[in-house]
């Protein structure tokens, strides 16, 4: 059996070779594990990710939890926009019924919010409550806009880009110290970009808000 594990002077992971007698047998089943096999597989267990791939997988999580978070707080924002949406669906017949009280056609919003699809009515209800309903959907997307644009602004986003600059930082490095080439380490490497309120309003961006005609 061979073992392969190690970390050079500088702290950068490189290998070494344990053979033999010196690695002894892992058996799974129950057979003799020698003391040096068994330290050398509790060390294996330590140093089995290369820095740079940990590096990765660290940015990588962060930025995942990130949209994550802002998804789930977007969803629950848009409850009421979703509302709106299905009490509008229930006063026309179908999407082209948006001229009795929209300037222009709000059909996108039921992608942009995830809402379900309409189930519209069978027949129009009367003007007054079509424009009722109308004004209280372009309320609910403009209230959305405002509650959703100030807790992105007021979002401490410090940690998910300390995680990125660190990233960008060290990531070629660490590859370099194992790989011992720069060309390669650098090879397929593009820096994260940092978070700031444009990132994350054009990940989750706000909703266009329906001009309600007169």
């Amino acid at each position: 059996m061979i073992v392969e594990f190690g970390v050079d002077r500088l702290g950068c992971e490189r290998t070494i070779r344990l053979e033999g007698e010196a690695a002894g047998e892992l058996d799974e089943d129950g057979a003799k594990v020698t003391p040096d096999a068994a330290e050398a597989r509790e060390l294996l267990r330590l140093f089995d990710v290369p820095a740079f791939v940990r590096r990765g997988q660290d940015a990588e999580f962060a930025v995942a939890k990130l949209r994550e978070k802002l998804t789930e707080k977007r969803s629950e924002l848009l409850d009421m926009v979703r509302l709106r949406l299905k009490q509008w669906a229930g006063v026309v017949t179908c999407v082209d019924d948006y001229r009795f009280a929209f300037v222009e056609p709000i059909d996108e919003l039921w992608s942009i919010c995830s809402a379900e699809p309409p189930n519209w009515g069978d027949r129009l209800a009367s003007p007054r409550k079509i424009r009722a309903v109308a004004g209280d959907l372009a309320f609910a997307c403009a209230r959305f806009n405002t509650r959703w644009a100030k807790l992105l602004a007021e979002l401490d986003v410090g940690p998910v880009n300390r995680t990125i600059d660190l990233y960008n930082r060290y990531y070629v490095l660490e590859k370099e110290c194992v790989l011992g080439s720069t060309r390669l380490a650098a090879r397929h490497f593009s820096p994260l970009p940092r978070y700031d309120l444009d990132r994350m309003l054009a990940e989750h961006p706000l909703l266009p808000v329906p001009v309600v005609i007169g």
